[in-house]
């Protein structure tokens, strides 16, 4: 469900969700050097590719979560936390949802025969990744625009640079922090996982694989 205008407006308690598209940087490397940068002549296929997957997230988060905004290769997407406390089961249900569209599109890409370059290879390397934090937030207008601000804002995005690859050797995963875990009633799910962060100091959590793969 979305938040109201006045819902938003206000410092309230939220979950926020990020949704990041592991592997971009090298896809955007190979449709460089397979395309160049002049697009003069055109817009090349893997812009579509990328485009495609970024929708499937968008329409997955949605109607839990409201989009707040788009961060290159990542969909930000915030839900006030009443809305979505001990709700975890469903929420789970959701993302898992959402990684399924992702990649049955992800394959449908890669098996299309109307972009094939050497780039396009690389798209069975997209992976999803996914962090959930619960905090308080506010919306505050920064020019023409409105944008979510607030120590649990710093936090999510922080969530997305993180061991967890490394160390468990998940590909696309949720790393709940335990303020979502425990708003969620998700406190047993998945591995224990602890970050360490310079500005935001030490974040624990809980890692779910997801796709079960």
């Amino acid at each position: 469900m979305t938040e109201s205008t006045q819902a938003v407006s206000a410092a309230a308690e939220r979950y926020l969700l990020l949704a990041d598209i592991s592997g971009y940087t090298a896809f955007m490397a190979s449709v460089e050097r397979e395309h160049g940068v002049d697009f003069s002549i055109g817009i090349p296929a893997g812009f579509a590719v990328l485009g495609e997957l970024l929708d499937a997230v968008v329409e997955g988060v949605q109607p839990d979560f409201a989009v707040a905004k788009l961060e290159g290769d990542a969909v930000f997407a915030v839900a006030p936390a009443p809305s979505l406390d001990g709700q975890g089961g469903a929420v789970l249900g959701r993302l898992n949802m959402l990684y399924q569209a992702f990649h049955a599109r992800r394959d449908e890409a890669r098996g299309a025969r109307d972009h094939v370059c050497t780039a396009c290879p690389v798209v069975a390397n997209l992976d999803l990744k996914m962090v959930l934090h619960r905090g308080q937030a506010v919306r505050q207008a920064v020019g023409s625009q409105t944008e979510l601000l607030g120590p649990a804002v710093n936090v999510v995005h922080r969530l997305l640079k993180n061991s967890v690859q490394a160390r468990l050797g998940y590909r696309p995963y949720l790393f709940l922090s335990d303020a979502a875990a425990a708003g969620l009633d998700l406190a047993g799910v998945g591995a224990a996982h602890h970050e360490e962060y310079p500005d935001v100091g030490p974040i624990d959590g809980r890692v779910v694989e997801l796709g079960g793969n």
